[in-house]
């Protein structure tokens, strides 16, 4: 039998204990993980205008005609029945489903001349807005899309910055559901890369149910506030009896700590507490689910949280209540290839088949997010955060720019539209040009490998480097990605 030095055994025992309080967090243990925070920098580079990034992605894929890139010149049997409006910079005009939001047009960047993947389907898309990755890249793809194997756009921004919270991690999907919960991951970076999802169901979480929580914060079955104070008690005590070498066994009490604290500490535990906002900001936001997920949003971009992507999809139980489409219906988000602008069974090979979606068009969805939005910008600004926190809204692909036999919209990636705001973004701009219906984009096109690129410029981070695998080979921050200038 091997002999265990003292300080081994201590070390081991230290080990065992919080595991035995913080497992199943993330699906590995806690420390570990902000350990692995702490091993990248923590300090802005030189010149950044963003401290923190704020993604906002709406699932399904938005029609660019009835959002940002409206075409009242398009074919009469065609054409959204929506008219632009003016917004508040004279000259840009928004979908007048955007009502609110046309009011920050001076806040926002639109890039109307963005593409998707050729493949024009969700999860590539989905993909690589999250990668910055081609999807069927030859150098990472795996066995199936959810194992592609180049790190998510925020696994790699807290590889290269940490994060300004260490009682948090700095990659949050907020709350995480469906597409994301496929694709997101840390790749060849590892484990202590991975986004931390909050949710627990493939579909999401109802998070307008005041009963929701973040369930992978509570303790261990049997392990009340006054167990877990005296697991932390004997801890420290573990650590006085064997630290036999200083700085290390500092720096492990440090996480161990900061582990704590997540679990305990009530400044951590109220960013998650949405009722701790006034009752007119949660208004504001909005009380519904989305409403919710953009105010959670905010609260995680203000505790210092260094990447925090809100993924917005309505939960299957909120189908079929009264403004939420037929009661057949499942996957309340933007895929809307039948009966995109009427409420009711379109008849179509969705609606009769009672899969994904119908009867929920854009217009019945629309004014959520245009209240959500507008209330993000609106908060941020007033708060001082907007100034260090690049927002961008983006959603996997467009839709097609005539209407299919259903009077839907399909699939599209040719051309579509995403936006951004803070963080020195120029507002009050339109970038890129598609054609009379939105079809094709005519003037600056640009693809998801420049928007990642365009996140690590605004960080600071030089992508003129190279991140490195495990084996130390060089591997470029996006797939030939260019930063889009205009945001600069």
């Amino acid at each position: 039998m091997l002999n265990r030095s003292p300080s081994s055994a201590i070390t081991t025992s230290r080990r065992r204990l919080l595991q035995g309080v913080t497992a199943g967090v993330l699906g590995c243990s806690l420390p570990s993980l902000l350990a692995a925070e702490s091993q990248a920098k923590s300090v802005r580079p030189s010149g950044a205008r963003a401290r923190n990034v704020l993604v906002i992605y709406e699932e399904g894929g938005i029609s660019q005609m009835d959002s940002w890139d409206p075409k009242p010149d398009a074919l009469l049997d065609h054409r959204s029945p929506f008219a632009p409006i003016a917004t508040k910079v004279p000259g840009i005009h928004y979908s007048s489903l955007l009502s609110q939001v046309s009011q920050h047009a001076d806040k926002l960047a639109v890039v109307r001349s963005m593409t998707s993947t050729t493949a024009a389907g969700h999860i590539e898309g989905c993909l690589e807005f999250f990668k910055g990755y081609r999807f069927d890249s030859p150098a990472f793809r795996g066995a199936d899309l959810r194992t592609h194997r180049f790190p998510d756009i925020g696994s790699v921004v807290t590889e290269s910055l940490g994060t300004e919270c260490p009682q948090l991690p700095g990659y949050v999907l907020c709350p995480g559901a469906n597409l994301p919960n496929h694709v997101g991951n840390p790749g060849f970076l590892g484990s202590g890369r991975a986004p931390w999802k909050l949710g627990t169901k493939s579909l999401g979480e109802n998070l307008a149910d005041r009963a929701w929580r973040v369930r992978s914060l509570d303790p261990q079955p049997g392990m009340n506030a006054e167990r877990m104070s005296q697991r932390r008690n004997l801890l420290q005590s573990l650590d006085r009896a064997g630290t036999t070498v200083q700085s290390q066994g500092e720096s492990q009490a440090r996480f161990h700590e900061y582990a704590f604290d997540l679990l305990t500490s009530p400044e951590v535990q109220g960013a998650f507490q949405l009722e701790r906002e006034s009752p007119a900001t949660i208004e504001r936001y909005g009380t519904d689910h989305r409403g919710r997920c953009y105010l959670l949003g905010r609260k995680l971009i203000e505790a210092g949280v260094r990447f925090v992507t809100v993924t917005v999809i309505q939960p299957p139980e909120l189908v079929g209540r009264p403004g939420t489409g037929e009661s057949n219906g499942v996957f309340l988000n933007w895929d809307h290839h039948e009966g995109i602008y009427r409420n009711g069974p379109c008849g179509g090979p969705q609606g009769m088949s009672n899969q994904e979606r119908y009867g929920l068009p854009h217009a019945v969805m629309m004014p959520s997010l245009d209240r959500s939005l507008s209330a993000l910008l609106e908060d941020l600004h007033q708060r001082g955060l907007l100034e260090e926190t690049l927002v961008c809204f983006i959603t996997e692909m467009g839709r097609t720019p005539r209407l299919n036999k259903w009077q839907g919209r399909d699939h599209w990636s040719r051309a579509m539209s995403i936006a951004f705001a803070g963080a020195g973004v120029p507002g009050g701009q339109v970038i890129g040009v598609t054609d009379r219906e939105g079809g094709d984009v005519v003037e600056r096109r640009y693809t998801p490998y420049d928007y990642a690129e365009t996140i690590y410029r605004k960080l600071g981070i030089n992508t003129d480097q190279r991140l490195r695998m495990a084996d130390g080979r060089p591997v470029e921050f996006s797939d030939g990605g260019v930063p889009i200038r205009e945001l600069f």
